[in-house]
């Protein structure tokens, strides 16, 4: 019960206080804090390898379908370990489960679409980077062996298939590598900041942070400078905890959007009537931008499943609907 009770509070962070957070951040930004709830929003410490996948997967998606594409990765190309009220639980699939047991071909007829190439192509360079090492223990090794800053783990990331800027500041801060100041930027926080904060960069601000990155060629190549510059104020306002409070401004800004997916980009629903009665619910989504997928154009046929946050089905699918990329 003592090692459950460490491993709980280690994975939650429950060291940090969000009251005190709160009440630091209301002192430094009472625009954005003074008189709100963090309504227990945390910044787990979770595994690096699962979390690169998981947002990997995000790419382009929604909490929904990321969930189910979790759950599959792991009762597909894990390993069962335990069975809890009826259900079978499995481990997360390691580089190397992914490499020997996966293929580009399964995870599409998955429903990982285009994701799925850069799954394979990360879980292979993972695979023969780390060497004898564990997937986690060869990330946190950046860290603890290389002494890596903020600059260079992100820079490495980005090597990884299918992780652009806002992937990589993701992994940063929620796969417990310990950058708790990063504030990952995305429709959402860039928003708030023009909005609420009135933030805007000058010419030299930008030709300042272009010079610096002039020995990066991953980060000069991917990064957006007008929002990299944005995450910076944004860190340099809120302080050493800055990834939180972006996690506890993110939740509440959601709240007003739902529905949305994680880049807001445009989604047309339809029904469409089948035999018996049921539906299956079609999808087209319009996808432009780079920072994780080169910009296409897909169609998608999507079974009516929904899945708890766990992964588990809520019901069964009535009906097996065909996907085309």
């Amino acid at each position: 019960m003592e090692k459950l009770q460490s491993h709980l509070k280690s994975y939650f962070r429950l060291d940090v206080s969000l009251n005190n957070l709160m009440s630091e951040w209301s002192t430094m930004d009472s625009k954005g804090f003074l008189n709100k709830d963090h309504r227990g929003v945390r910044v787990l410490k979770q595994n690096p390898w699962e979390t690169l996948c998981s947002f990997i997967c995000s790419s382009n998606n929604n909490i929904s379908r990321i969930t189910k594409m979790c759950h599959s990765l792991a009762t597909e190309f894990g390993d069962e370990i335990a069975e809890f009220d009826g259900v079978k639980q499995y481990s997360f699939p390691t580089s190397k489960d992914i490499v020997e047991k996966a293929s580009e071909e399964k995870l599409r007829r998955l429903g990982f679409g285009y994701r799925a190439k850069y799954l394979i192509g990360t879980a292979q360079l993972m695979a023969v980077e780390k060497g004898d090492m564990s997937d986690t223990d060869y990330m946190h090794s950046w860290r603890t062996k290389g002494k890596m800053k903020y600059e260079d783990v992100k820079e490495k990331l980005m090597a990884y298939p299918g992780v652009g800027p806002k992937v990589a500041d993701c992994v940063l801060l929620m796969g417990g590598l310990g950058f708790d100041e990063v504030v990952p930027v995305d429709v959402h926080i860039a928003r708030i900041a023009s909005r609420d904060y009135k933030l805007s960069n000058t010419k030299q601000e930008i030709s300042i942070l272009q010079s610096e990155y002039k020995n990066m060629p991953l980060t000069r190549k991917k990064v957006n400078y007008e929002l990299d510059m944005l995450r910076r104020k944004l860190q340099d306002l809120w302080g050493p905890y800055a990834g939180w409070a972006q996690c506890v401004l993110f939740a509440q800004e959601i709240g007003k959007t739902v529905g949305a997916s994680t880049n807001d980009r445009l989604v047309k629903r339809r029904k469409l009537d089948l035999e018996e009665d049921h539906s299956v619910e079609i999808k087209q989504e319009v996808q432009v931008g780079e920072d994780d997928a080169l910009s296409m154009i897909k169609i998608e046929d999507v079974m009516s499943v929904e899945y708890s946050i766990t992964g588990r089905p809520l019901r069964k699918p009535v009906k097996k609907a065909k996907t085309a990329y």
